[in-house]
């Protein structure tokens, strides 16, 4: 999966990129902050399948992000999850008003994350399978 990362956090965004590599399939970009990953986004020659999206970020915050993301034609069917620390209900419903259909809290652990992905994308995300050693 072709995975972009976007968070002003360099601690959240590091934590988040580490537990994503733990799968070589996936293939990471990330963004410090909303321009950025807008640009990103808008490059023709760039696609990805999931952007985990902070919503607190210098400005075009998080939601703004997700309001142009979920306007553009061009972005159908990017998978955008909400990856932030509030979890109040007045952000959480401005999310899903905006378009969001994945929300996770941060910090979240490999399970939350790695289970999200599976989520999105079954046959992507699966865990492969360890080989007991002598086998």
């Amino acid at each position: 999966m072709k995975i972009l990362i976007v968070d002003d956090d360099p601690v959240s965004r590091e934590v988040l990129r580490k537990i994503i590599a733990s799968r070589p399939a996936h293939q990471i970009t990330v963004a410090e902050e909303g321009t950025a990953a807008w640009a990103l986004l808008d490059d023709p020659s760039r696609y990805f399948d999931v952007v985990f999206l902070d919503l607190t970020m210098p400005s075009p915050d998080g939601f703004e992000v997700l309001k142009r993301i979920r306007t553009s034609r061009l972005h159908d069917s990017v998978e955008v999850v909400i990856c932030t620390g509030s979890n109040d209900r007045a952000t959480i419903a401005k999310a899903i008003q905006l378009g969001a259909r994945h929300y996770i809290v941060k910090p979240s652990t490999e399970a939350v994350v790695m289970g999200k992905l599976q989520q999105i994308r079954p046959d992507e995300a699966a865990v492969p399978e360890r080989r007991l050693a002598g086998a």
